[in-house]
């Protein structure tokens, strides 16, 4: 608690005290309206009203005061003043009642001067007395992180974030009633189930205590839904939270909410239809258009929207004709003679490859909203073959923007070959594929009782509600985004893994560069911070000073490191950042085993300390080794921006950008398929590092220190991905 350092909380807490004296009750428990403020804004002049709501503004005239209250609906002004209110409760309100407070009032609505309505208030009640202020009203919250953090106060400050998520809530209703007019119903189904089934993801684990086992939260609704179909349900929807552990990035995050639905006797042509009515109508309900802009790209919804098989496509944009290349080194061999450079592409199979080639080519030029048909049925192991091609799968996909929003199926309901595919499926997971799917006999003996034809139909609402809102991350259509908390130390659990933290590949260790404390920077080093430029670079040299062997090797170093650090994600950063250090060391022709135990040490105590103190105490643990002051030094200015040590020189600023540049490695091997730093390449981190959306907690500047000691930054990244690769199996990516 900080009550006793801020002085604006503590005059506020002291009006609180004198109000309990006076009135008893200082927080109310009700108070009668007429209506919302916007239903108020819609009265007559001189009509009776009583409105409530959070005060945002406050002006004096003397014997005059005007304020503002606001609700989720709109803001209207309150003016009070001697002759209408008495001069005791005008001498109430200046003294007792401020921005931020939530109050009751009753009175006649009026027009000012200026022609702005207004309530003549008559009475007033004070509801609740805030203690903390509201952010300054014309800057509001400019920081990205408090808005997901704090969302109430991105609510009152900015009346088009609550316009979105009241948008939100209509895109919901909305859709809800189409299907509804269409005889869909709507249904609930488990999020705990006893297996991971309807997707390939990896899902979140948690355990049951009365029934002492292990449950998945669902990753999809889709085998229940298909349940409901089997015992006689015609159509069904469920509006289903979601949750797949899995990186985070502004298109991607862990839990979602899904709309799924399936209707009996469909099949996916039919589907196409149906989504094409269903969305045309939604668009236009929320926009009042067919059009809309994303990202100042026009995107046009009217019209028929044009249906193209994977061949049309990529005949069309790469002159390939997929069906005169029956196998995957057919296929690449014309891919690599047309010059077109698709990431491994040695080692993908023929599905994989039309996929990536779709992607490189035609995907990029998908902007109005189109059908894709007729994939792969290597891209699609369980949906339905096609009648006409075995090699292909009765499904589309709706691309819009680039993005595909939608997946639909005709759906699988022979139960010989499901039973066999999921078994496919659990030869996969049984071989450590965490994304395939387990063998589900609960759901293939309902399948055994027979299930009639059905389609299916899935789109994530967060993505879909980005789209129509012009929000580039779907943190911005989410009321509460999962972040990790403030005054997060550790990396907790045995099995966390570089994809665990808020943004796609933000490793281990990451946030300490760029985390500051929320609200209080009583503690903060201000004189560090303050630093400028011109005296950094005077008190840098740009040389590698000598430095003395450590006294132990790198096992007895690797001990000492599990004696300080306990999590299995702050051990591998450590690991990294030694891996990268090593071969800088290489580069610069110096002592290779002194620099790989420089990185393997430098977090020593992160686990342990407050993050003022991160790398002292580092020192702390190390001197009594005899350890090179030079190398303790780099240790505490790695953490410069608190401990207030500077960089000085050559070995220094290597360590900083060293173990920072591997969060932007781990992030970037966390995208690509296989999830392993073996298909990371230099360009691809180069590029992710310009996206500042991007594992947002790796710290560039940090990483572009490099330049300053003669090694460029591409140079730089292919040294530290070579490295991370040699140590790719005690990384885990």
């Amino acid at each position: 608690m900080d009550f006793e350092k801020n002085d604006v909380i503590k005059a506020r807490i002291e009006k609180i005290n004198e109000l309990k004296k006076i009135e008893g009750i200082v927080y109310k428990n009700k108070f009668d309206k007429t209506g919302n403020i916007n239903d108020i804004l819609a009265k007559e002049e001189g009509e009776p009203v009583s409105a409530a709501g959070r005060i945002v503004a406050i002006r004096e005239f003397g014997k005059l005061i005007f304020f503002h209250i606001q609700d989720f609906s709109g803001k209207i002004q309150v003016g009070i003043d001697a002759k209408t209110i008495g001069e005791e409760r005008l001498s109430f309100f200046k003294k007792y009642v401020d921005i931020a407070d939530f109050i009751g009032v009753t009175g006649k609505i009026i027009y000012t001067k200026t022609h702005e309505k207004t309530i003549l208030a008559e009475s007033f009640t004070l509801l609740t007395k805030a203690i903390r202020p509201l952010p300054e009203k014309w800057h509001g919250i400019s920081d990205q992180e408090i808005k997901y953090r704090q969302r109430y106060l991105d609510l009152i400050m900015n009346p088009y974030s609550m316009k979105r998520f009241l948008n939100r809530s209509k895109l919901i209703s909305v859709i809800r009633k189409f299907l509804e007019d269409n005889q869909f119903i709507e249904v609930e189904t488990p999020i705990l189930q006893s297996q991971k089934s309807g997707a390939l993801a990896k899902p979140f684990i948690t355990h049951h205590n009365a029934l002492d086992i292990d449950l998945h939260l669902r990753i999809s609704p889709e085998t229940y839904l298909k349940r409901c179909i089997a015992g006689g349900f015609d159509r069904v929807y469920e509006f289903a939270r979601s949750f797949r552990n899995e990186g985070m990035d502004p298109s991607h995050i862990q839990e979602f909410t899904l709309l799924e639905f399936y209707a009996a006797y469909w099949d996916y042509r039919r589907l196409m239809q149906f989504t094409e009515d269903l969305i045309k109508s939604v668009i236009q309900q929320m926009t009042d258009s067919l059009q809309i802009v994303y990202q100042g790209q026009k995107i046009d919804f009217s019209g028929k929207w044009p249906i193209y098989t994977f061949r049309e496509l990529l005949i069309n944009n790469a002159n390939i004709d997929i069906d005169q290349y029956s196998t995957a080194d057919e296929l690449r061999k014309i891919i690599k003679s047309k010059g077109i450079i698709i990431e491994d592409i040695d080692k993908l199979g023929r599905g994989n490859l039309i996929d990536q080639l779709y992607k490189k080519v035609a995907r990029p030029k998908m902007i109005n909203p189109q059908f894709l048909i007729n994939h792969p049925i290597d891209l699609s192991p369980l949906a339905r073959k096609s009648d006409t091609n075995p090699l292909e799968t009765d499904r589309f996909q709706l691309v819009v923007n680039t993005w595909e929003i939608i997946n639909a199926y005709s759906e699988l309901v022979d139960p010989i070959d499901q039973r066999q595919r999921f078994e496919q499926q659990a030869l996969a997971h049984a071989a450590g594929d965490e994304d395939a799917l387990e063998m589900d006999e609960d759901f293939c003996l309902c399948v055994d009782h027979g299930l009639p034809p059905i389609a299916g139909w899935g789109m994530g609402i967060d993505r879909f509600m980005a789209l129509i809102s012009d929000c580039e991350n779907l943190k911005d259509v989410v009321l509460f985004p999962l972040m990790r908390p403030l005054d997060y130390k550790s990396f907790s659990g045995k099995d966390t893994d570089f994809s665990s933290l808020d943004n796609a590949g933000s490793e281990p260790g990451s946030d300490k560069q760029n985390y500051k404390p929320a609200g209080d920077f009583s503690k903060t080093n201000l004189k560090t911070v303050q630093t400028d430029q011109a005296s950094l670079d005077l008190a840098f040299k740009k040389e590698f000073p000598p430095l003395k062997p450590f006294p132990f090797n790198r096992e007895e170093a690797l001990n000492l490191l599990h004696e300080h650090v306990k999590s299995d994600s702050l051990l591998k950063h450590s690991l990294a950042s030694a891996a990268v250090m090593e071969g800088l060391a290489l580069y610069f022709n110096q002592d290779k085993d002194i620099w790989y135990i420089t990185g393997l040490l430098h977090d020593l105590d992160f686990e342990n300390v407050p993050f003022e103190r991160h790398g002292l105490e580092t020192e702390e643990i190390l001197k009594s080794y005899n350890i090179d002051k030079n190398i303790l030094h780099a240790i505490k200015a790695h953490n410069e921006e608190y401990t207030g040590v500077l960089r000085t020189n050559s070995f220094d600023i290597a360590l900083t950008a060293a173990e920072s540049i591997t969060g932007l490695i781990s992030a970037t091997a966390l995208i690509m398929p296989e999830k392993k730093v073996e298909s990371v390449k230099a360009e691809s981190v180069i590029k992710r590092m310009k996206k500042k959306d991007f594992a947002r907690n790796v710290n560039r500047n940090s990483i572009n220190l490099i330049e300053k000691i003669d090694l460029p930054l591409e140079k730089f990244a292919e040294i530290a991905i070579d490295s991370m690769k040699k140590y790719s199996s005690l990384l885990g990516i």
